[in-house]
């Protein structure tokens, strides 16, 4: 039997320079209640999890789409009740883990119901100037980054 891995911790200055955003960006997110440590030292440092920059990464991804605070708060909420430290999703939750309510539920369901159809709408134009600009610039040598990939 195997041991499981250890959670790697990050400092704020650490998740900070691995979301390649400042200090005061993710300490400015954590005031906002849009980061919560995943442990605090003694002497009152605060250690984010995994995780926590793949949370980071969203919320400004969210910002960025023009998603309201309180929701993208709302957001993470949900992401954190259904996901361990480590960011692996939890099969085990149930709907008393999730601490907010029905009607911040409707709230989420419908912004990403939003995103989703904006997504759908843009896909195929934005696969289409990705092949244009990559046989623009690169002389076609590079292959186009497909709708879906990361």
């Amino acid at each position: 039997m195997t041991s499981p891995t250890p959670v790697t911790f990050y400092t704020t200055a650490e998740l900070a320079r691995e979301a390649g955003v400042t200090r005061r960006t993710v300490m400015h997110y954590a005031e906002l209640g849009l980061l919560t440590p995943d442990q605090v030292t003694a002497s009152g440092r605060a250690l984010y999890g995994p995780y926590a920059l793949r949370l980071l990464r969203d919320v400004m991804d969210l910002r960025a789409l023009g998603v309201p605070l309180d929701e993208v708060r709302d957001m993470v909420i949900l992401r954190r009740a259904t996901h361990t430290v480590g960011g692996t999703y939890r099969r085990d939750w149930t709907r008393e883990d999730i601490p907010l309510g029905d009607e911040q539920l409707r709230i989420i369901h419908a912004r990403l119901r939003l995103l989703q159809e904006a997504y759908a709408r843009q896909a195929e134009g934005l696969a289409r100037f990705d092949r244009w600009l990559t046989k623009r610039f690169t002389g076609g040598d590079v292959a186009p980054l497909e709708v879906g990939e990361d």
